[in-house]
């Protein structure tokens, strides 16, 4: 589907694979006209292909407006003899006896019913039965499907008429996909507060990173000729093409692999023949190679605006972004001619990968930007630079002025702008001290995390995307303990295939081989979703569908990650880890898919680690009580405390009247922690702690007093960890981690970590001790 740049192409080749993959006479997609008034045939393969764009039915008319109607996969083993069913003599289809399809439905992040646009049917010559996984499979399909076709059909309404585009984006609120009003601007204002992505603090003069191409101001004459106008145009896309093709390349070499997929969808969109069409239009119509691209261009960005969902919203910036790369190839302009200077705060409305290819990476000092959070590119490479980052920070384009100086605290997301002298001290000084205390804790990265009594423990670290190793490597981490594949997933904007996870995952096993590299499957659902794989609009989604759940409902595409998976466990060096496991069942039925994953690779003489160790993520207070029979099951656990501090204080953290409720050590999971450990042991198996937890200094002591062999955490935060670790002695923390499970409260808990601390020294360290107390006032605040 990635390959295909024409939807009609996509189409094409979709119903081709389907009918393969469940052993099918026909497969066909209707699709919704941009009036939404009927299901029109686009696409078929075992139909006459004659009547493609010419059967046209009414909503709920025939099988097929049945599926659309009721919104979820059906089977009708005697199609002709149902209630709805209706006869189109120019398809040929009387020759078929059954029939099964699924409907394709887009949702916004909180849609509880969604829009229909489309169903995808299969049918049988012989009468069949279709099973559970077929219309499984067929749902899957149907999903990853609906935002391709939604794409394009939006691309295709900008140039339709206004009255169907009223009635789309009508029928788009009313699904839950809500529009978005116009941006207002923020008064300016000496503090702006965001969200903190990357630690650090940063003091210096503001670079403001603009769209520098004005479409609207640009002095341009066409010629008289439209036809040269087109081939100026075109030439205009292919040398955008080429740019891209380089900037992948660059970017792909300095910073790795994650950030090239952007590049890849911008390429596709030059190469759409949906929007060259219409740039081409544009042209026969206005007779300026500049008009069109202005029309198609602001149509585009009119549509996608109007839908409130970040999926789409990033379309559009992908869209304008492209069409400034093409403006520049056809006027020869630069796209980013300002010099930084040394020591620069980059601030934009959001960052693409692409800026960072265009400037002096080693120049800037923090990025701030208006839109994004922590997995946007702007956070992504702020963190593999290691400078300060704060995204959401609104209004701030709005409030700042060139070289103005402006401090950055990336571990509170405050950003001051002109700030006094007194502010500005202060910063320097906190500044300075974590630099001496940096400079400490990185002379310990080629030391044992040890107890000075001989106990060892393993310091791994949490990462998301291959960018984040080389913090493994500066910092010192002994392996991966969680390696969050959704995270690539969300970066890509969708489900990478098979062999771009294979080798994203393989990547990562060789970057740190020989050390361990554990990597979690998908854990979507809740507060992230893919195209493809959304979840329904939920009233409590932490505790719906999601993780392990979504997984195991869509197996087609878990049997793709576990084949990924188990493809890069050839180096010897991966663990493979089931997150939200709360049931023996569960288990077994993952375990099940995994042994035939291995029978599928072995059958096709393809590598892989058979003894691949086979862990699951205690996050769910039934798995700690449970755990005694769930460990004979598996080979390790892996304790991940933010969902389980959420579980057992009931607490969403999200929600701000509760949030100050949701505190890792208070005393409940301290117990279910110990539980898990008992367990792990009487088992024989490792058990390790990942989440924030593994990472606040005042956990640390009483972590390892419970037992913990391994702690992942925040990559940077392994040095400050290390540093406990090795001022520790077992006794003590025995005794405060015993303390512990009897405390009372959450403050009892603190005062006791706080102790430990302080009674080794580390609180008044000449070195560390003052950026210590902050970061645990940071912890104690839910930072990390």
């Amino acid at each position: 589907m990635s390959r295909s740049h024409d939807l009609r192409e996509t189409l094409d080749n979709i119903v081709d694979l389907v009918a393969k993959r469940v052993d099918a006479d026909v497969c066909s997609v209707y699709l919704t006209s941009t009036d939404l008034a009927h299901l029109v045939l686009q696409a078929t393969i075992g139909l006459d292909r004659s009547a493609v764009g010419e059967v046209r039915l009414p909503p709920g008319q025939g099988l097929v407006g049945h599926v659309a109607q009721f919104g979820h996969p059906e089977a009708f083993a005697d199609a002709q003899e149902h209630e709805a069913y209706r006869y189109f003599p120019e398809t040929g289809e009387e020759r078929f006896a059954s029939l099964a399809a699924a409907p394709l439905i887009v949702r916004g992040a909180e849609s509880a019913r969604g829009l229909t646009i489309g169903v995808l049917v299969t049918q049988t010559r012989e009468r069949r039965e279709f099973s559970a996984e077929d219309l499984e499979l067929l749902d899957t399909c149907a999903r990853l499907l609906a935002p391709v076709v939604m794409n394009s059909q939006l691309l295709a309404l900008v140039s339709g008429n206004a009255e169907d585009r009223a009635r789309v984006v009508e029928e788009l609120g009313e699904a839950g996909l809500d529009m978005v009003g116009e941006r207002v601007a923020s008064e300016r204002s000496v503090e702006i507060r965001g969200i903190p992505t990357s630690r650090g603090i940063a003091i210096g003069p503001v670079y403001v990173l603009g769209d520098d191409i004005r479409l609207d101001r640009l002095d341009y004459t066409p010629g008289a000729d439209a036809k040269q106008e087109w081939l100026d145009l075109a030439d205009a896309l292919e040398g955008a093409r080429r740019e891209l093709h380089d900037l992948r390349d660059d970017v792909g070499d300095r910073f790795g692999a994650d950030f090239t997929s952007v590049f890849n969808t911008h390429i596709q969109m030059l190469e759409d023949k949906g929007f060259v069409g219409k740039l081409q239009e544009g042209v026969k119509d206005t007779g300026s190679a500049l008009a069109a691209l202005q029309r198609v261009l602001a149509e585009y960005a009119q549509m996608f605006a109007a839908i409130e969902d970040p999926y789409f919203q990033e379309r559009g910036t992908d869209v304008q972004d492209v069409g400034q790369r093409v403006v520049a190839q056809l006027l020869g302009l630069r796209h980013q001619a300002e010099p930084l200077a040394d020591g620069s705060v980059v601030i934009a409305s959001n960052l693409m990968p692409a800026h960072f290819a265009l400037l002096e990476t080693e120049k800037i000092r923090a990025i701030v930007s208006e839109h994004g959070g922590p997995t946007s590119h702007g956070a992504i490479f702020a963190r593999a630079l290691e400078i300060p980052s704060v995204t959401g920070a609104t209004g701030i384009l709005d409030s700042t002025r060139a070289g103005e100086e402006v401090i950055v605290d990336g571990d509170t997301g405050r950003v001051f702008l002109s700030p006094d002298e007194g502010l500005r001290m202060e910063y320097e000084r906190a500044q300075q001290r974590a630099i001496v205390a940096l400079e400490h804790l990185d002379a310990l990265a080629e030391r044992p995390a040890e107890t000075w009594d001989g106990h060892r423990v393993r310091l791994t670290a949490n990462v998301g995307l291959l960018s984040d190793l080389r913090l493994c490597e500066r910092h010192g981490a002994e392996g991966v303990g969680l390696f969050r594949t959704e995270l690539l997933a969300l970066v890509h904007r969708g489900f990478p295939s098979e062999e771009e996870q294979e080798q994203l995952y393989e990547g990562a096993a060789q970057a740190l081989a020989p050390r361990p590299v554990t990597i979690r499957t998908l854990d979507l659902g809740g507060d992230k979703a893919i195209p493809g794989l959304e979840t329904e609009g939920e009233e409590n989604p932490q505790l719906g569908w999601r993780s392990i759940r979504l997984s195991l409902s869509h197996v087609e595409s878990f049997r793709a990650q576990l084949r990924a998976i188990l493809r890069a466990s050839a180096l010897g060096n991966v663990r493979l880890l089931i997150p939200m496991i709360s049931q023996i069942d569960e288990l077994r039925r993952v375990r099940a898919l995994i042994d035939e994953t291995k029978q599928e690779l072995a059958a096709s003489e393809i590598d892989f680690d058979p003894e691949l160790p086979l862990g699951i993520m205690i996050e769910v207070p039934a798995a700690a009580v449970t755990a005694d029979v769930l460990a004979p099951e598996c080979d390790f656990f892996s304790i991940g405390t933010n969902d389980l501090t959420q579980y057992t204080l009931a607490v969403d953290r999200g929600n701000e009247r509760v949030a100050h409720l949701y505190d890792p050590l208070h005393p409940a999971v301290l117990n279910l922690i110990d539980r898990t450990v008992r367990s792990a042991e009487r088992a024989g198996i490792p058990v390790s702690l990942c989440g924030e937890m593994a990472s606040n200094p005042l956990a640390v002591p009483i972590l390892i007093g419970l037992g913990l062999g391994e702690l992942s955490g925040v990559a940077s935060a392994v040095p400050v960890v290390k540093e406990i670790v090795r001022a520790l002695d077992m006794g003590s923390a025995a005794t405060d981690a015993r303390q512990a499970l009897d405390a009372a409260s959450p403050a009892e808990v603190y005062e006791i970590g706080a102790n430990r601390l302080r009674e080794a020294g580390l609180l008044d360290h000449p070195d560390i001790g003052d950026w210590l107390r902050r970061s645990i006032e940071r912890s104690r605040d839910g930072g990390v």
